[in-house]
């Protein structure tokens, strides 16, 4: 097996779980456009810092790899860390379909009411 970083398979490091991870941050970012869109709220400074916390998390992912490999925990940290990105993920994409109008409300209702099926009125 050839490891040298032009060849470099992520999935190779954490597992096919990495494509988990990936589907929801991608699914989040496009019903959070749409939800946007929406509302009529898109904006680039908004977007730009979401994408940022998008990055950020891809950062995260790659610290617990660098610590689960220290600590010698065989993908338990990884795995932890990624239950909790999708975990997180999954509330915003639920979040937004409530925005975009596909009722949820047997999900929503746990979440912050601020935060979900906001109306316009006027």
């Amino acid at each position: 097996m050839d490891y040298s970083f032009g060849n470099f398979d992520i999935t190779m490091v954490v597992g096919n779980i990495w494509y988990l991870v990936l589907s929801f941050i991608l699914f989040d970012v496009l019903t959070g456009l749409l939800a946007a869109a929406k509302e009529g709220k898109l904006n680039s400074s908004i977007n730009y810092i979401g994408m940022i916390r998008k990055v950020g998390e891809f950062i995260a992912l790659a610290f617990l790899v660098f610590v689960d490999a220290y600590v010698g925990a065989k993908g338990l940290i990884i795995k932890l860390g990624v239950g909790m990105i999708v975990a997180y993920e999954a509330m915003s994409i639920i979040e937004n379909f409530s925005r975009i109008g596909i009722d949820m409300k047997f999900l929503t209702k746990y979440f912050d009411r601020n935060k979900i099926g906001k109306k316009k009125r006027g």
